[in-house]
């Protein structure tokens, strides 16, 4: 059974989802006259997100259920890394696009 604890990590884990819905919704909902080419973006990153988050999420349940392990550490530090970066990755790409049409 999960503590109190480790059921607030686990629903900051699934925030990753929302987060990557935000995006899309942005994305889909924007007039501007880049909004296709961000979307093409978004959706890219979106995905990555989304994988991510599974991963995480997957990692964190047999953290929860069978303790702490190294492998498990390194695995769910990586991913998190690996968020941070595609995040970041997203950001340029859509400064580049908004910059190139300038």
């Amino acid at each position: 059974m999960a503590t109190l604890n480790q059921e607030q990590l686990y629903n900051e884990i699934i925030e990753y989802y929302a987060y990557a819905d935000h995006l899309i919704r942005a994305a889909e909902c924007s007039s501007h006259k880049l909004s296709e080419q961000q979307f093409e973006i978004v959706e890219e990153i979106t995905k990555r997100l989304e994988d991510y988050a599974d991963k995480l999420a997957t990692t964190y349940i047999e953290f929860v259920k069978r303790g702490h392990s190294e492998e498990s550490t390194e695995i769910i530090r990586s991913t998190l890394n690996d968020v941070s970066a595609t995040i970041e990755q997203c950001r340029n790409k859509i400064l580049m696009l908004v910059q190139s049409s300038q």
